[in-house]
């Protein structure tokens, strides 16, 4: 556990070891179980996500065709005497063997995983006793066929270049922030609801292993996909509840709700978990775009490592930010920012920062700033604002390509930013800052959120922006001010930071026996 502990031992998420573990087990037993048949090799895509690719293979009968291919085949062999006993034999037997593994499938609860391996050896001594009373080597018992095993789940958005264009009406020019109105309430409570009838989803397995359906234009993947390929020990759906559990991991949604609970860390999905035909379904963009680099970070291919953080302590100068109950929001975010620059450099990090005075920076300067800095990731402080009952702790990254942002106009954004070609790194930098602050200080945790912050769109370098909790709370804003609670807060930025860096590894480089 590398992103989502607090401690100094380290943040890769939760299942990553029991997966690689796992995935060798499966390696050599598929080696000694199975000769020619068709075979996966799952690379990350170009994007922060997965793909598969199909390696060279022979041509063999899909899992759901067998029974006919296995016709064909003793057709095919009736000139031979010895053949042709051996098929009379085989269809004089009782109808007592074991039908082909069908298609997992989930309504409330999944067969519990220890069922799997009885079925293959059942399917093993078959096979054994098959093809010794049969002289045609074509002639394939219905049981050799195994189910296909899931591939790597593939990126879904597009891996163009960043497309420029001009800001949004809405944004002003010296603001990161914006509010979410009514009607983009409404828009959201909508989505969330309307038919889901079997008339109106379309189902269909283009990816090898992965069911997935067709909702209003959107591809949604079954929560029992999701269960397989991440090898959870177990998968409950009860009501409107979801949960995913395993010795190190435990995954929690609603169906309904764009919540999801990852070792009780709260992530904000761009799509509400829905239920298509009787199946709970999540959206395949949040699959590609936050399940998976949260939990393999070590499989994001756009990484190629950093020496350097760029700190952004927010506002300066004219644009005071956040007027709180004991200060400003610029003054706290820059001590914030030295305090967290001490931090680093005493862990060999090199520290440069956008303003080291009560200046002020525009947006767009700060961007050009953290852009000349090569091998970096940016960091931008920040302190809340709201009614006194506001409190917690938030984290941004940038909102991928054709999703809506929390804040601001919800409208679904085709364009790709900059800041989208690291859409996996950035995911992956926000979960370990926002869940070590939350584990250490136990505050409100208000969750990873996605916003098309001005400073996070035009950035080449991973990129977060952090807020570290409300200067209007008298809570929160007696803790800010207080200069102990910056420097353990700086500490804790510090930690996760180092935690992000051990969790991924540069592109190209793989543990020996990973997929």
């Amino acid at each position: 556990m590398l992103l989502l502990c607090s401690s100094a031992g380290g943040l890769a998420v939760g299942a990553e070891t029991t997966t690689k573990k796992k995935a060798s087990e499966e390696e050599e037993s598929g080696k000694k179980s199975t000769k020619g048949g068709s075979k996966t090799t799952t690379t990350p895509s170009s994007s922060g996500g997965t793909k598969s690719t199909p390696e060279k293979t022979e041509k063999t009968a899909p899992a759901t065709t067998t029974k006919s291919g296995s016709k064909s085949s003793k057709g095919s062999s009736s000139s031979s005497n010895t053949a042709a006993n051996t098929a009379k034999k085989e269809e004089s037997k009782p109808k007592t063997e074991p039908a082909p593994a069908p298609k997992p499938k989930i309504i409330a609860k999944v067969d519990p995983p220890k069922e799997e391996p009885k079925t293959k050896e059942s399917e093993k001594s078959k096979d054994k006793e098959s093809t010794s009373k049969t002289a045609d080597k074509t002639v394939k018992p219905e049981s050799k066929t195994e189910p296909a095993k899931p591939a790597e789940p593939r990126d879904v958005t597009s891996t163009s270049k960043a497309t420029s264009r001009e800001m949004d009406p809405k944004e002003k020019p010296d603001s990161e922030f914006g509010h979410e109105t009514e009607a983009d309430k409404k828009a959201r409570s909508e989505a969330a609801k309307g038919s889901k009838t079997a008339a109106a989803v379309t189902t269909s397995s283009d990816i090898s292993g992965w069911e997935i359906l067709h909702y209003q234009g959107a591809d949604y993947v079954t929560a029992n996909s999701i269960h397989r390929f991440y090898r959870f020990h177990n998968l409950e759906a009860d009501g409107n509840r979801v949960s995913f559990t395993s010795p190190v991991l435990i995954m929690r949604a609603t169906i309904g709700s764009q919540d999801l609970l990852i070792n009780n860390i709260k992530f904000v999905m761009n799509d509400p978990v829905l239920e298509l035909n009787g199946k709970p379904c999540f959206s395949r963009l949040d699959l590609c775009k936050l399940i998976d680099p949260v939990l393999r970070p070590s499989y994001i291919n756009t990484s190629s490592g950093f020496d350097t953080v760029v700190i952004d302590p927010g506002h300066g100068g004219h644009d005071s930010g956040a007027r709180g109950i004991y200060g400003y929001e610029k003054d706290f975010a820059l001590k914030l920012a030295f305090a967290l620059k001490s931090q680093l450099e005493a862990q060999g990090i090199r520290v440069v920062m956008t303003r080291t005075t009560d200046t002020f920076i525009s947006l767009g300067g700060r961007v050009q700033f953290a852009n000349k800095v090569p091998n970096s990731i940016y960091v931008s402080l920040h302190f809340n604002s709201g009614p006194s009952t506001g409190t917690g702790i938030e984290t941004f990254a940038l909102t991928p390509q054709g999703a809506s942002s929390v804040y601001g106009s919800r409208t679904v954004d085709a364009y790709s930013f900059n800041g989208n070609q690291r859409d996996s790194e950035n995911i992956a930098l926000a979960t370990a800052i926002h869940a070590s602050v939350v584990n250490h200080f136990k505050l409100v945790d208000r969750g990873v959120k996605r916003a098309r912050w001005y400073v996070l769109k035009g950035l080449e370098r991973p990129g977060v922006l952090f807020e570290g909790g409300f200067v209007t709370s008298p809570v929160d804003g007696r803790l800010i001010a207080a200069d102990n609670f910056r420097r353990e807060m700086a500490a804790t930025l510090c930690q996760a930071i180092m935690n992000y860096k051990r969790a991924l590894r540069p592109s190209g480089v793989r543990p020996m026996g990973s997929r």
